[in-house]
């Protein structure tokens, strides 16, 4: 897999997971079956199922949450 390949599948990650609207699908798609998410002042999240459910509650909290500049 070549640098370009790698950039465009964080740039659909990032996009997919941390935009506004996020899009959970992006999870199943990019993400191993077992991925361990990290995040300091939350306990670490394993397996896509784990992780939407992480990210479902995360953005009740932060309903207006978007990442800028990938």
């Amino acid at each position: 897999m070549s640098k370009e390949d790698n950039k465009e599948i964080v740039a659909r990650w990032f996009k997919g997971f941390w935009d506004n609207p996020w899009d959970p699908n992006i999870v199943d798609e990019l993400a191993a079956p077992d991925i361990l998410l990290q995040y300091s002042l939350h306990a670490p999240r394993r397996g896509r199922e784990d992780v939407k459910a992480f990210m479902i509650q995360f953005r009740k909290a932060f309903p207006d949450l978007k990442f800028l500049g990938v």
